[in-house]
């Protein structure tokens, strides 16, 4: 196979390493823990998951939530996923449920809401949401640098060029400015990641893939804090382990590991009980967790090896259910609370969701969408711009073709699960590019 069909998949070793491991072998030794009562809520009570019996009351066409659900069956039948799980609610209720296919082509087991499966680049909003949790309680400042937390980042330099001179050698020089926690939420920091094998400093960073490293969450920080970076900081959005860094932040503000902060400060109280980054922490055990497909060259669906992380990577490393997602995502959609638990206030929520990259470091690819916290808001679409959803709309997507998005508008949340790897041979389009649109074309209000 090519090398660049291979990046295509590199599940194993980078975005979606995501299978939880032994817990530990992650805890990071951290300060002590300063106040936190601020951040602390109860735990709500099971949300009801039965859809309305009407969902024309909030707003929802019937016969396109209906043609929805007939389309992730018949994508299940002709083998493009094993199978779907989907839930649309607003506000407070449940609109929608649709459950298709299998999480198990072996045994049969039917993909339900409560199927756990790794979401990958999911986990990045999730992380964005904590960060700002301690942005809000006045312990951590967007502005601030980075290496105030992890004091390698003060060291970082910034390659002259992402190719090696005759010698070999990648030059690099100081950056300008420093990294700060905006940069990382925004992917502005300048780092890189997984999926660039055509420059030496790309290749710098597969061979040095924090996935395929040891170590505890500090460590890994320490090996990435060497390398050099592609940009000075706040010039350029490059997608990159800045989520993962702020991990690591997380956890040396909080003065407890990152997945026990995690854990203890959103999960809980949110109820999500099915999301976590190693089994202890969440409540189904290993032989439940759903195995990962990929297309062979005829088409057919086989099992695909999947390693296993010993680490929190709040970049790609969570797992979770529909359920349960929806429940983050329902948090969002309604300004910061679900229930009587607030994670974040209103005037945060809507931060996280705004623009923070000039589009003229995103590239024209991104056509009317800008980048926030952590994920993509839609725009209003200049002349000739195809929408991409309501304005102010949130949204992220996994590398196992998960998707979800948040309208903040309409107080519309939208999940989907399935779980299939990416390669030459999955059939096309992404989920995201099916889901959405027959999601908007369901809204019968205005």
């Amino acid at each position: 196979m090519e090398l660049r069909s291979f990046l295509a998949g590199l599940a194993f070793a980078g975005l979606a390493a995501c299978t939880p491991g032994p817990a530990a072998q992650t805890a990071s030794e951290a300060p002590p823990a300063p106040e936190t009562a601020a951040l602390a809520a109860a735990p709500i009570a099971a949300p009801d998951f039965t859809p309305v019996e009407n969902p024309a009351a909030l707003g929802f066409d019937p016969a396109g939530l209906a043609a929805l659900d007939q389309q992730l069956d018949a994508l299940a039948a002709a083998g493009a996923r094993p199978g779907y799980a989907a839930i649309i609610a607003r506000g407070t209720r449940v609109a929608f449920v649709s459950e298709a296919g299998a999480i198990n082509l072996e045994t049969g087991e039917p993909f339900t809401i409560d199927s756990p499966v790794r979401i990958a680049s999911m986990s990045k909003p999730v992380t964005a949401v904590a960060v700002m949790m301690l942005v809000e309680a006045g312990q951590l400042g967007l502005d601030d640098p980075v290496s105030d937390y992890i004091p390698e980042f003060a060291d970082v330099q910034v390659a002259v060029s992402p190719m090696a001179n005759g010698d070999g050698v990648i030059e690099t020089r100081a950056p300008v400015r420093p990294i700060t926690i905006r940069h990382l939420l925004t992917h502005t920091a300048g780092l890189g990641y997984i999926f660039d094998n055509e420059t030496d400093l790309g290749r710098l960073y597969l061979e040095n893939s924090l996935y395929s490293g040891s170590g505890n969450l500090e460590a890994r920080m320490q090996q990435l804090a060497a390398l050099p970076l592609y940009t000075d900081p706040g010039t350029r959005w490059i997608y990159s382990y800045s989520l993962d860094v702020l991990g690591r932040v997380i956890e040396v503000v909080s003065g407890e590991p990152f997945e026990v902060f995690m854990e203890n400060r959103l999960f809980e109280p949110l109820g999500m009980s099915s999301t976590g980054f190693f089994y202890e922490d969440v409540d189904f055990d290993e032989a439940e967790m759903s195995p990962v497909y990929v297309h062979d060259e005829s088409g057919a669906m086989v099992p695909f090896d999947q390693a296993t992380p010993d680490w929190a990577s709040g970049g790609g490393g969570l797992v979770s259910t529909a359920s349960d997602y929806i429940r983050f995502a329902m948090m969002l959609a309604n300004g910061g609370a679900l229930g009587e638990v607030r994670i974040l206030s209103p005037e945060t929520v809507h931060e996280l969701a705004s623009p923070q990259v000039p589009s003229g470091q995103l590239g024209e690819d991104w056509g009317a969408r800008g980048f926030g916290f952590g994920g993509a808001v839609a725009l209003s679409p200049a002349e000739g711009q195809e929408a991409a959803g309501i304005t102010g709309d949130y949204s992220w997507s996994g590398l196992f073709d998960t998707d979800f998005f948040i309208s903040p508008n309409t107080g519309v949340a939208a999940v989907l699960m399935t779980q299939i790897q990416p390669g030459p041979n999955r059939p096309e389009p992404r989920s995201s590019a099916m889901f959405r649109p027959l999601v908007y074309a369901s809204f019968a209000f205005d």
